[in-house]
C-alpha cells in the first residue's frame, strides 16, 4: 500500500489554483550568492532560478542520476506549447511532482532587493537606497511593508487620486497638491448629497407608488402577505440609505481633519525654508565680498609680474642674440610644437549621451572618426568636411565601446565597425552598405572591447558583467579562451603590442601569422571593478600576475615597442580616483602615481610624442590623462611631478572629458625626399554631454594622408 501510495504521489499533476509566479532572475540571485551556492535550484527550461521547483520523474529518465527540476510556470507554459511532452526527451505522459525540501532550500537564498537591482543594472538616478538583504521567502513582506523604493498609494485614492509614488516621497506629494486634494473631498461631498436627494425622490415616488399599490390591492383584495413583504423591504432601504450616508459623513470629517494636520505640517516647512533661505543670502554675500577682494588682490600681483617680466626681457636680449649666433638651429621636440601651436580646431555634435568609445580609420580616401554613446548609437563622421555620414540608432541599449575592424578591412576590403553594448552583444556593422555582417553574443553586457595587433587583428578580446574577460576568433566566430579570475565586472581591456615592427609574413615573424594565436610572448590585461588588473598568457589562458588597487579600474592601457623604452612591459592605468597609475610586470608593483587632477579620470593613453627633459639631459616619453574634471593633461613617464602640459575643455559643451584618441597625420613637403615628411598628432576626446573635439595644430586639420601609427 505504501509503494502504491508513493508511486500516486510521483504522478500528481499541477493545478491550476493560483496564477504561477515566472522563475527569480539568475542573475538577481548571484548578487548576494555564489554560483556554487545556487546551481543544484535551476530551472531547466529557463536557466534562472526555479520558482515553485517541480521534480520530474518519468521512468524514462529515473535511471539518469541528475536530477530536472522546473519553475512551476515554465513547466505549465511548456506542457501547453509542446502537447505535453516532457522537457527532457519529449516523451508523452510527463510525471512530475512538488518538492518541498528544494522550496524550503529556494526560500532561504539570501537576496537583495530586486527595485534596488533594477536600479543598479539601469543606473537609474535617485538618492533612495535600499539596503534590504534577508531571505527570499521574506521578499513579499518586505516589497509590501518596508521598501522605501515601493510605490505607494496616495491618501486620497477613495477621492479620485491616483498618483504613486515612493513612501519617502509621498509626504512632499500631499503637502504640494493640498487644495487639489480637498477639490476632490469637495467634489465628493456633493455626490453625496445629489445621492441623498436622489434616494428621497425614489423613497417618495416608493411611498406613492405603494399607496397606489395599496389602493389597487384594496379593490383586487390581494393577500396582505405580499404588502407586509413590501412594507419590509420599503423600511430596509430606507435604514441602508441612512447608514451609508452616515458612513460618508464620517469618512468627510476624517479626512477633513487629515487636510487641517497637513496645512500646520505645510506652514512649518514654509517658515524654516524662508529662515534657511535668509541664512543662504548672507553666507554668499560674505563669499561674494572676499571673492572680490580676493580677485583684485590677483590683479594687483599680475600687473607686478607683467612689469618684472618686461625688465627681464630687456636685460636678456643681448644673451638672447649671442646665442642665436652660436646655435642658428634649435631643436624643437614634437611635444614642444604640438604644447604651443594646438588649439582646438573641430567640434562634432550629435550624440546627447556620454561618449563612451571613440576610434578612426581611412576609407576610399576619407578619414573617419567612429563614437559611441550611452544614448544608445554609433556615429560616424567624416574630418574634413566636419559632417556626420553615418547614424546606427536601432540599438536599445547603451553602447559600451567602439573600434574599427582591421580585419575585415585587411581580408575583405571592408570599412566594418565593432561595437559593444549592454544588451550582451558585440555587432559588426558595414558602414558603406549600411548593413550587419557578424553577431557575437554572451549571456550578460558586455563592457570594453580590443582587437589583436597581430594576426591582422583576427582575435577580439572583451570583458564582460559576469567577471570574466573572452577571446573570439573572429574568422571562425568561435570563442577561443574565456578568462577567471574577476570578482566583478571586466571594465576595460588591452592586448599587448606587436613583437616586431615588420607587418609582413616572413620567416622571422611566422609566429605572429600563422600556427599560433599570438606566440612570442603576448599577454593580455584586464581591469574590473573589484579594484584589480589581471594579466595573463594568450595561450594558455592563466594568469600571470595581478595588480590591487584601492578603486574600481576605469582604463588601462600596455606601453609601445616603439616608445623609446621597455614600455611593453608597463600598464598604465586609472582607477576610480584622481590618480594615474603606471605598473611593471616584470616587477609585479606599482612604479609611478601622477596626481593633478581633481575628480575621477577616466581614461588614459600614452601620446605619441617626446619633450625634453631637463633632469635627465634626454628626451621623455609622454603619457596622458582625460578626467571628469574637464581637462586632459600630460606627464612626463618618468616623473610623477607636476604635469607637464594641461588642456581645459568646455565648461557647459563638454562638463567632463571621458574618451580620448590621437589621431596622426602625415604632411608631404615639397622636397622629394621622403625622409623629409613630418609627422603631426591631433588629439580627438569625447565629452560627457556627446560632444566630440579634435585638439591640435590647424595646418594640419586639412586634408592630408592619414599615417596608421604603430603607436595604436
Amino acid at each position: 500500500m505504501q509503494e502504491e501510495k508513493t508511486s500516486n504521489e510521483k504522478q500528481t499533476r499541477l493545478t491550476p489554483t493560483l496564477p504561477a509566479q515566472p522563475c527569480y532572475s539568475k542573475a538577481w540571485a548571484l548578487r548576494t550568492n555564489k554560483s556554487e551556492d545556487i546551481q543544484n535550484f535551476i530551472c531547466h527550461v529557463c536557466r534562472q532560478i526555479a520558482s515553485n521547483p517541480m521534480e520530474l520523474n518519468c521512468p524514462e529518465h529515473e535511471s539518469m542520476d541528475d536530477v530536472f527540476i522546473i519553475g512551476e510556470k515554465c513547466l505549465k507554459d511548456f506542457l501547453k506549447n509542446n502537447n505535453n511532452l516532457c522537457p527532457v526527451w519529449k516523451h508523452d505522459n510527463c510525471q512530475y511532482s512538488k518538492t518541498k525540501l528544494m522550496q524550503k532550500l529556494i526560500g532561504d537564498l539570501t537576496i537583495m532587493c530586486p527595485e534596488q537591482f533594477e536600479q543598479d543594472i539601469k543606473k537609474l538616478p535617485g538618492k533612495i537606497k535600499c539596503n534590504f538583504k534577508g531571505k527570499l521567502k521574506d521578499l513579499q513582506g518586505h516589497l509590501q511593508n518596508g521598501c522605501p523604493l515601493a510605490l505607494a498609494d496616495c491618501w486620497f485614492k477613495p477621492f479620485g487620486c491616483n498618483h504613486k509614488c515612493d513612501r519617502q516621497n509621498l509626504k512632499d506629494h500631499l503637502i504640494l497638491n493640498m487644495k487639489p486634494h480637498f477639490d476632490m473631498v469637495m467634489r465628493l461631498i456633493q455626490s453625496m448629497k445629489q445621492t441623498i436627494q436622489l434616494h428621497q425622490a425614489c423613497t417618495f415616488f416608493f411611498f406613492k407608488k405603494k399607496n397606489k399599490t395599496k389602493q389597487i390591492q384594496t379593490q383586487t383584495q390581494t393577500p396582505k402577505d405580499n404588502s407586509n413583504k413590501l412594507i419590509l423591504e420599503m423600511e430596509k432601504l430606507k435604514s441602508d440609505s441612512k447608514q451609508k450616508i452616515e458612513n460618508l459623513r464620517q469618512e468627510a470629517i476624517k479626512y477633513h481633519s487629515d487636510i487641517e494636520t497637513i496645512k500646520k505640517e505645510f506652514n512649518n516647512q514654509q517658515k524654516q525654508l524662508l529662515l534657511r533661505y535668509g541664512t543662504t543670502i548672507k553666507l554668499l554675500e560674505e563669499k561674494n565680498t572676499k571673492l572680490t577682494d580676493d580677485y583684485q588682490m590677483l590683479v594687483t600681483k599680475l600687473n607686478d609680474q607683467e612689469k618684472k617680466n618686461e625688465e627681464k626681457k630687456e636685460t636678456s636680449t643681448s644673451d638672447t642674440t649671442l646665442s642665436a649666433i652660436l646655435s642658428p638651429l634649435t631643436h624643437t621636440t614634437d611635444f614642444d610644437i604640438f604644447r604651443s601651436s594646438s588649439k582646438l580646431i573641430k567640434t562634432f555634435s550629435g550624440h546627447s549621451g556620454i561618449v563612451s568609445g571613440i576610434d578612426y580609420s581611412t576609407f576610399d580616401g576619407n578619414q573617419l572618426i567612429c563614437s559611441g554613446s550611452r544614448d544608445g548609437t554609433v556615429r560616424v563622421w567624416d574630418i574634413d568636411s566636419n559632417k556626420q555620414i553615418q547614424l546606427l540608432n536601432e540599438h536599445p541599449n547603451e553602447i559600451r565601446c567602439v573600434k574599427f575592424s582591421s580585419y575585415y578591412y585587411r581580408k575583405h576590403r571592408r570599412n566594418v565597425i565593432c561595437f559593444s553594448s549592454s544588451n550582451q552583444t558585440i555587432r559588426f556593422w558595414d558602414i558603406k552598405d549600411n548593413r550587419q555582417l557578424q553577431v557575437l553574443s554572451k549571456p550578460v553586457g558586455v563592457y570594453g572591447i580590443e582587437f589583436s595587433s597581430f594576426n591582422g587583428g583576427r582575435y577580439l578580446y572583451f570583458g564582460s558583467l559576469d567577471s570574466t574577460a573572452c577571446l573570439w576568433d573572429v574568422e571562425t566566430s568561435k570563442l577561443l579562451h574565456v578568462f577567471y579570475g574577476h570578482k566583478s565586472c571586466v571594465n576595460c581591456v588591452d592586448i599587448s603590442p606587436s613583437q616586431s615592427n615588420n607587418g609582413s609574413c616572413n620567416d622571422n615573424s611566422k609566429s605572429n601569422c600563422i600556427g599560433v594565436i599570438g606566440g612570442n610572448g603576448y599577454t593580455l590585461c584586464s581591469g574590473s571593478w573589484d579594484k584589480t588588473i589581471r594579466v595573463w598568457d594568450i595561450e594558455t589562458a592563466k594568469q600571470i600576475t595581478v595588480f590591487r588597487g584601492r578603486k574600481d579600474v576605469m582604463s588601462i592601457k600596455y606601453g609601445s615597442n616603439e616608445s623609446g623604452i621597455s614600455s611593453a612591459n608597463l600598464i598604465l592605468s586609472s582607477l576610480k580616483d584622481t590618480f594615474v597609475r603606471l605598473w611593471d610586470i616584470r616587477y609585479g608593483k606599482q612604479t609611478q602615481l601622477f596626481y593633478g587632477h581633481k575628480d575621477i579620470v577616466c581614461d588614459v593613453g600614452y601620446a605619441p610624442f617626446l619633450a625634453y627633459n631637463s633632469e635627465f639631459g634626454s628626451n621623455a616619453n609622454v603619457i596622458c590623462s582625460a578626467s571628469f574634471d574637464n581637462t586632459v593633461r600630460f606627464w612626463d613617464i618618468r616623473l610623477n611631478k607636476k604635469e607637464l602640459y594641461v588642456i581645459n575643455g568646455d565648461i557647459e559643451k563638454d562638463n567632463g572629458i571621458m574618451r580620448l584618441k590621437f589621431l596622426p597625420f602625415k604632411e608631404k613637403e615639397k622636397s622629394k625626399d621622403t625622409k623629409n615628411n613630418h609627422f603631426s598628432f591631433n588629439l580627438c576626446y569625447g565629452s560627457s554631454k556627446g560632444d566630440i573635439g579634435i585638439w591640435g595644430n590647424s595646418t594640419f586639420s586639412t586634408k592630408n594622408e592619414l599615417f596608421l601609427s604603430s603607436f595604436f
